[in-house]
């Protein structure tokens, strides 16, 4: 009989896998099925369908905790179904684009080391295999049984030993070949895991990982104690994006002479997201040398020329605000860095900057960003005048280069219609300020406000 030749055949097979056969179903049963053991791995094999010839294997042990709540289902299948379902990245590109995997973040983390991964991508070639409900199943043909068994079997036995979880984390971290799965594994001991030895033992570990994202991210993980680490980062600038990310972790850590030597570096090798960083770090510094940095950037007029603008503004310095405007007079630099400049004057700019915005808008009536750029920066100005309220300050249109509040009020600034221009105090009034036509009226420094 047909039957009693299949089961002639899962028998060799259990046989040639060391598995003992505890019992078979009657020929005469509506579905055959071979029952074997080894140790506390149990297999079923059996017949899919009553009458069909498709092989139904399934096996059962004594999973860890949670594996219940474990499916992994080849994305062949279920992408189909469902269209939606998307699942757990494990950082192995080839193995998530082959399956949809769900269940508790650790535990999967812990499973998922790379010869599990390379026994499901294995069986996925041969079979339809399924984790769910507790089992490891796979339909196949019974010519296919005897080389699909041995790595169902090697996979089941292989997660029936993962019951420290935590420890099978720290060894994927310390020995998968895929930067994604090591960083995965790092971020599930940070996160998912109680604080102790073995998480810090993992932070060291990847410390000296050979990926940078691996390394950055522990460094940032450690604290203050990784700031070695992310240094190293910064100044190795193998990674772009990873020296970019270490020096804006570092931030003021990171003193203005090692600022200045890697933003020198990355010019000259085009690291353009490490010195976009520096930048910013020279800008939130805020000292007058690094107002003087900036400007040099600014001066060359390369790719990074308004971001080293917008650093300016940054700084808060009254020093940042002549150059800038410098740049809103010049003709020739291209529209982003007047873009930067006008943007940047918002944040550092004084009264004295609101006419050169006012002039650069109208030179440039078809930019309307730029133009929208200058009115936000003079409304910015503006709310940093003493005794100003938005919409006060204007520009007159009788005379070019006049300035006024909307109301003359005590302690309110305004400009007179005198086309002399010259800016002094009244006796008139305490606290206002005006033009004069006296030209021996003193002539204060207009304040630079932040």
């Amino acid at each position: 009989m047909i039957w009693a030749k299949r089961l002639r055949l899962w028998r060799g097979a259990a046989a040639a896998c060391g598995l003992s056969v505890e019992g078979t179903s009657s020929v005469w049963t509506w579905r055959l099925q071979l029952r074997a053991r080894a140790g506390p791995v149990e297999v079923r094999i059996e017949g899919a369908q009553p009458g069909n010839v498709g092989t139904r294997i399934v096996i059962v042990a004594p999973w860890p905790p949670g594996f219940s709540e474990v499916r992994i289902r080849p994305d062949k299948l279920f992408k189909l179904r469902e269209p939606d379902a998307l699942g757990i990245s494990t950082g192995d590109s080839a193995f998530d684009q082959a399956f949809i995997v769900e269940g508790p973040l650790r535990l999967i983390g812990g499973l998922l080391d790379a010869e599990a991964r390379r026994l499901l991508l294995d069986l996925n070639n041969k079979s339809l295999v399924v984790i769910a409900h507790g089992e490891l199943r796979a339909e196949i043909f019974d010519h296919q049984l005897s080389s699909v068994l041995p790595l169902l079997l090697a996979l089941g036995r292989r997660f029936a030993q993962k019951t420290d979880i935590v420890n099978c984390l720290v060894e994927n971290l310390r020995r998968d070949p895929k930067a994604g799965v090591r960083l995965n594994n790092l971020l599930l001991l940070v996160h998912e895991c109680a604080w102790g030895p073995k998480t810090e033992e993992a932070l060291r570990i990847a410390c000296s990982d050979r990926s940078s994202q691996v390394r950055l991210r522990a460094a940032i993980e450690m604290g203050p104690e990784g700031r070695g680490a992310l240094l190293k980062l910064a100044e190795s600038m193998k990674t772009d994006d990873c020296a970019a990310q270490a020096i804006r972790m570092l931030g003021r850590a990171l003193t203005f002479e090692r600022t200045t030597a890697i933003l020198d570096q990355a010019l000259t090798k085009n690291r353009l997201q490490t010195a976009r960083a520096c930048l910013e770090a020279l800008g939130h510094s805020g000292t007058a040398e690094a107002v003087d940095a900036l400007v040099e950037v600014v001066e060359e007029d390369g790719k990074l020329a308004d971001a080293a603008a917008l650093a300016l503004g940054m700084t808060g310095s009254p020093a940042a605000e002549p150059p800038l405007i410098e740049i809103l007079h010049s003709k020739g630099k291209r529209m982003i860095l007047h873009q930067a400049a006008a943007k940047a004057l918002g944040r550092v700019g004084s009264v004295v900057a609101v006419l050169p915005l006012k002039e650069a808008s109208e030179r440039f009536p078809r930019d309307p960003y730029f133009v929208q750029v200058a009115r936000q920066s003079i409304a910015e100005i503006q709310s940093r005048l003493p005794g100003a309220t938005p919409g006060e300050l204007s520009l007159a249109g009788a005379e070019t280069g006049q300035l006024s509040l909307a109301q003359a009020e005590t302690g309110q600034l305004s400009l007179a219609s005198d086309p002399t221009g010259q800016l002094s105090l009244t006796a008139e009034e305490p606290g206002q300020l005006s033009l004069s036509g006296d030209e021996e009226s003193p002539q204060p420094a207009p304040e630079h406000t932040r």
